[in-house]
């Protein structure tokens, strides 16, 4: 199995931060979607993919902000060095080994990016860089909070429209 398929009930989970609070999926759904972006420090698709994500975080007008958790598979050292060499300004959780977390949503590749809507069912499922399915995420949190979506990517950003993971 690859990860969850969209349509999907997403499990419910609590996890810690790297700065050490707890965090429940099913408290915060009740507020709109969630972007939940899987990932590995050491993973250059990962490197590719979360200064878009941080951008998708701080691009929409008069301070709104989607939810965006980050989940690492990884330590809190390594993901605090992760977090500071990207700017990382959204909440950063740690799926501890055995990666629990991971596993019920049936990952294999990182990134893996969920939205998670209101109702607790995945409205998009994608792994890899994806210029479409970023571009999707921001169309759907533009209308959740009712702005613009942000310009994530232009004719001569270099980036490439997929990348595997």
């Amino acid at each position: 199995m690859e990860h969850l398929p969209e349509g999907s009930s997403a499990p419910d989970f609590e996890l810690p931060t790297v700065g050490g609070s707890s965090f429940r999926l099913s408290r915060q759904t009740d507020n709109g979607p969630v972007l939940l972006a899987f990932f590995k420090v050491s993973c250059p698709t990962c490197q590719l993919t979360f200064p878009v994500i941080e951008q998708l975080f701080d691009g929409f007008e008069n301070g709104a902000r989607p939810t965006i958790w980050a989940v690492s598979q990884d330590d809190a050292g390594d993901t605090r060095e992760f977090v500071r060499r990207f700017g990382l300004s959204f909440p950063v959780l740690i799926d501890e080994h055995p990666f629990q977390v991971s596993s019920d949503y049936g990952l294999r590749y990182v990134p893996t990016l969920f939205l998670v809507d209101s109702d607790g069912r995945i409205r998009l499922a994608d792994h890899g860089f994806s210029k479409p399915a970023l571009t999707k995420i921001a169309g759907m949190f533009s209308e959740h909070l009712n702005q613009p979506a942000p310009m994530l990517f232009g004719d001569t950003d270099g980036l490439p429209d997929r990348r595997p993971g």
